[in-house]
């Protein structure tokens, strides 16, 4: 099964202050892939929003979900700790993706 089921969906893109106000709202599910530290980590930096606490597992959005969607481009595809500054040379981009 996929995260998003039959029906329709809206995509919003946030701002970096966007994305960090709706984490800061702590109403979520960190369902990210642990494995994924180092983006977990960047992703923190970028927003000042702790996010490293990830549990992974399955998604699947009903009509109201929302979830944050994160995707990080121009970063090293290693498994390492980035940079101060390869994450500020990195192209963050946050979708707000809805159920309805």
């Amino acid at each position: 099964m996929s995260m998003l089921t039959d029906g329709e969906i809206s995509v919003r893109t946030l701002t970096d202050s966007e994305a960090a106000e709706w984490l800061r709202s702590g109403e979520y599910l960190n369902a990210a892939n642990p494995s994924h530290g180092n983006s977990l980590q960047a992703i923190t930096q970028k927003l000042g929003v702790d996010i490293r606490n990830a549990q992974g597992g399955r998604i699947v959005l009903t009509a109201g979900d929302e979830c944050l969607v994160a995707q990080i481009t121009g970063i090293p595809r290693e498994t390492r700790e980035f940079t101060d500054d390869e994450i500020a040379a990195a192209r963050f981009e946050f979708r707000a993706v809805k159920a309805n």
